[in-house]
């Protein structure tokens, strides 16, 4: 019996290697806009929850608050919003806060703003 007992104790360390992981939790993180105003939102546990954080946090700000409209949502990565003087606009999502805000001005820059767009925000979801 006792040995029985110390074979089962000696394979427990494999059988939790065994074991699938835990699956990582979502954090949810989104950006809205209505130029020139914008509102963001990260670590949220449901996407809706991030969306309407930053809804809310645009429409507080905005001129026109029925015009805040969600640009982009992420998950577990960063996102980023840069905007033109005229109300041009580029939204991204990249693993990292400057890959984001690179290709989130450059979208912008695509629509032909007077001057080059400017990055106003860039938000990231812990992984």
């Amino acid at each position: 019996m006792r040995r029985l007992c110390c074979a089962a104790l000696a394979l427990l360390p494999f059988i939790a290697m065994a074991q699938p992981a835990s699956p990582t939790r979502p954090s949810w993180g989104a950006i809205a806009s209505s130029y020139p105003a914008y509102g963001y939102a990260f670590e949220h546990s449901t996407r809706e929850a991030a969306e309407h954080e930053a809804l809310n946090q645009c429409r507080r700000n905005a001129r026109k608050p029925a015009g805040c409209e969600v640009r982009t949502t992420f998950d577990r990565a960063c996102g980023a919003y840069a905007q033109g003087n005229f109300g041009e606009w580029g939204a991204a999502v990249a693993p990292g806060a400057a890959e984001a805000a690179q290709a989130a001005a450059k979208q912008c820059d695509n629509h032909l703003p007077t001057e080059p767009c400017r990055v106003v925000v860039r938000a990231c979801s812990p992984r």
